[in-house]
């Protein structure tokens, strides 16, 4: 192993200056990418899931809403024992949806709670600089049904943007994932400014029964 070791170094260092510089970036690019996948990808296809989730969710209630509507219509007009028994259904169903939602919001950090999560583990980094973090508008589940079932629900995003190193950006991240609280990725931007300090942009987001603004 030593061996083809001394030969790759030899070969190495008979390249020209150009050669290793390019053999340099390859490397460091390969390097990026690996962490990339190991450490952003997950957290990405989390998201990807809870937003599918959330989106299945609004779009089963809008159903429910419409044939709740159909069904109030004909019982006004011809009230059947059939359509009584289909009325409750529905019902039931958009109430056992709804209480599927509480439980998640439950489980989730408070809205009050999460731009000091993103600032309290920028603590122990010496490394990075913190650029902004705003508390965006909240905004509805279900948007233009302020009188249904999931009009009391609220989206509650936080965007935050600091620089620092590689490796200073990739400890924030892991100490993120490791915190013992949840909250949905929405967004995620990487920007290599000057090597080695790069712009990283994220915005996360939990649920919310209140619509007031976020401290932060």
């Amino acid at each position: 192993m030593m061996q083809q070791w001394q030969v790759w170094n030899e070969k190495f260092e008979s390249m020209s200056s150009r050669e290793k510089w390019l053999i340099t970036l390859c490397g460091f690019v390969s390097i990026i990418l690996g962490l990339f996948t190991l450490l952003v990808e997950p957290a990405y296809i989390e998201k990807q899931q809870a937003e599918t989730q959330i989106s299945s969710m609004k779009l089963s209630n809008q159903r429910l809403e419409a044939d709740l509507l159909l069904m109030t219509a004909k019982l006004s007009k011809d009230p059947d024992q059939e359509i009584n028994l289909q009325y409750k259904r529905l019902i039931a169903e958009s109430q056992e949806l709804s209480e599927q939602l509480s439980k998640i919001i439950e489980n989730l950090i408070s809205p009050s709670e999460m731009a000091t999560l993103l600032e309290s583990v920028l603590v122990d980094s010496r490394e990075l600089k913190l650029v902004s973090l705003e508390s965006k508008t909240a905004e509805p589940i279900v948007k233009g049904k302020s009188d249904s079932e999931y009009g009391g629900y609220y989206i509650h995003p936080v965007r935050i943007e600091l620089t620092g190193s590689y490796f200073a950006i990739v400890n924030y991240l892991e100490s993120l994932e490791s915190m013992p609280v949840k909250y949905y990725w929405r967004s995620f931007s990487y920007k290599v400014e000057a090597y080695p300090n790069a712009r990283l942009v994220l915005e996360v987001y939990t649920l919310g029964t209140r619509e007031e603004f976020i401290g932060g």
